[in-house]
């Protein structure tokens, strides 16, 4: 009997350490913290993968907009408002281009995205950036990164512009 519950012990310790260690977790940084007004916002996102199994990170991305059709952005005024998406005339016909990537037990890749590719962030104000990948059909084991913070000023207020492309920070 008592090597049974050493055994069922076991196995809730196992099952309990693999339900608080994700697969992998997201880092976010901001490229500048402040942004001319009009000029585009970059963070740069870091996704380790936490297993001993490669991760797929693989996807097909929107050309034009070029952001990580694997992550979910959420971008809030500084109200708490979410804050909406750019519009493009005839998204439908846009081109798309596929990407196959995979990162390796405990090896982490870092992309630049250029948030304000797709969410409207040219007007002056504070906007908070969280970054979320899913693991499952169900919301709430999304695995969410920091928050961060940028702050957009009036042109001539500041030279924090960026016009670099997003560019591969593998390390």
């Amino acid at each position: 009997m008592q090597v049974f519950c050493c055994f069922l012990l076991l196995i809730n310790l196992t099952l309990w350490q693999q339900s608080n260690n994700p697969p992998f977790k997201i880092a976010i940084t901001a490229g500048s913290p402040t942004i001319v007004a009009e000029s585009d916002v970059w963070i740069k996102v870091s996704l380790t993968n936490n297993t001993n199994h490669d991760l797929d990170d693989s996807g097909s991305y929107v050309s034009g907009i070029d952001l990580d059709p694997n992550l979910r952005f959420e971008v809030r005024d500084e109200r708490g408002k979410l804050v909406p998406k750019r519009t493009y005339p005839r998204p439908e016909l846009r081109p798309g281009y596929p990407v196959n990537r995979t990162i390796a037990p405990g090896q982490t890749f870092t992309l630049e995205q250029r948030v304000g590719a797709l969410y409207d962030m040219r007007k002056p104000g504070k906007y908070s950036i969280q970054v979320s990948r899913s693991i499952s059909d169900n919301p709430k084991d999304d695995i969410k990164s920091n928050i961060v913070t940028v702050t957009v000023t009036a042109k001539g207020k500041s030279s924090g512009d960026r016009s670099a492309k997003g560019r591969d920070m593998t390390r």
